[in-house]
């Protein structure tokens, strides 16, 4: 299992309306390591997250009862949740889409099909990136305390 510094599991959590890829990239994604939850439309995916806190959230954008962006929005807005890094894997990757990607705040987008080992490294890389940069807020706080 792969382990973040707490020595816990990485948790991610799958947003996607399609059964057979739900099954198909949340059963890679167990086998790479993850602790994996999945929701079958944004809403679901909200919910979940508020209650599992996933360490990231991959989602999906084109879905019934709340849609991706709509989701997106609902997670950044929200202080529990707003800080979980969000990937996008997406069928359309016009530049209109990927345009709407950034402008809610995405993290990352993968076109689908996606490349597994992509995802995989690009999780590892933005947990890491984002464990960095709490360890410096708490180290900034002790170099002031030490040279006053």
């Amino acid at each position: 299992m792969l382990r973040e510094t707490s020595g816990r599991t990485i948790r991610v959590l799958y947003v996607e309306d399609d059964k057979d890829i739900r099954v198909a990239i949340s059963q890679i994604l167990t086998i790479l390591g993850y602790e994996v939850m999945c929701a079958n439309n944004g809403k679901e995916g909200v919910e979940a997250a508020e209650c599992w806190k996933p360490d990231i959230i991959l989602m999906d954008l084109r879905m019934p009862v709340m849609d991706g962006p709509t989701a997106i929005r609902t997670l950044h807005s929200n202080p529990d949740t707003s800080d979980i890094p969000i990937f996008v894997l997406s069928a359309y990757s016009d530049a209109k889409t990927r345009d709407l990607c950034s402008q809610i705040g995405v993290d990352r987008f993968f076109s689908k099909p996606i490349d597994i080992e992509k995802v995989d490294a690009a999780i590892k890389e933005t947990l890491k990136r984002q464990t960095q940069k709490r360890v410096s807020r708490l180290r900034n706080p002790l170099q002031v305390a030490a040279n006053p």
